[in-house]
């Protein structure tokens, strides 16, 4: 990032912080979908087969849940935007990329150092940035005119539709990084493929029954890689424990 880019990021946080009081107020009520997102994840799990997964992150819902609105406080939304074929985000900002794999990797942390409640938060707020990259303006920036028409569209027909809302067949990739390029893709793609329907509502609701759907599907996998992560590592430090 060079020093122009830099400085424009600067300014644009400074702007951002003048008008956060405002933006407090309407975060808790778009972070609405997204507690819908992970309560309808660990249905997924559980109806996967991965019970075990299931019964450990439903103990810790509240805090997953806390984490994915923390996420969007104060001007860290900024840094929400990931485009797969640029590999950039919103200009002068970090991107989704860089932070959901902070979040994540800090939530391994945390559970590896004992504090599970930290982990579960951080797992969340991970949890959010890939949700946020199933969105089309969150993974091409050149589409942010539309953004706040679309994501103030889904807010109100999330839970309005049963074709929205998913029940099993989560999305199980290897890295965290698999799933950021796949939302991305996907969301992309489905923009591309409907962008010439000039009927609003008709649009976003075609929009929204695959990435919606993609969002739910993708944040179980997130879930069930984390619960495997932590197992592996766990298991790894019990062996060289042994060794010792």
């Amino acid at each position: 990032m060079g020093a122009i880019e830099k400085s424009y990021g600067y300014l644009y946080k400074k702007v951002v912080k003048a008008v956060n009081p405002l933006k407090k107020k309407v975060v808790k009520t778009e972070c609405i979908v997204h507690k819908f997102i992970n309560n309808q994840a660990l249905e997924i799990l559980k109806k996967d087969g991965h019970e075990n997964i299931y019964r450990m992150l439903s103990k810790y819902a509240v805090n997953i849940n806390e984490g994915v609105v923390w996420a969007d406080q104060d001007f860290k939304s900024s840094n929400h935007f990931f485009n797969p074929n640029t590999k950039r985000g919103l200009y002068g900002n970090s991107n989704a990329k860089i932070e959901c794999l902070s979040y994540y990797n800090r939530a391994i942390r945390e559970y590896m150092a004992g504090d599970v409640k930290t982990a579960m938060f951080f797992l969340g707020a991970s949890c959010h940035l890939i949700q946020d990259l199933t969105i089309p303006q969150h993974a091409n920036v050149e589409l942010l005119h539309s953004h706040r028409s679309y994501e103030n569209w889904v807010i109100k027909m999330y839970n309005k539709h049963q074709k929205f809302k998913v029940e099993k067949g989560g999305i199980y990739l290897n890295t965290v990084e698999g799933y950021i390029f796949f939302n991305t893709k996907k969301a992309l793609e489905t923009y591309r493929k409907y962008s010439c329907i000039n009927n609003e509502h008709i649009r976003f609701n075609k929009i929204t029954s695959i990435v919606l759907v993609v969002a739910q599907k993708t944040t179980a996998g997130l879930m069930h890689n984390f619960f495997y992560d932590i197992q592996r590592l766990t298991a790894l430090n019990m062996r060289r424990s042994f060794i010792k």
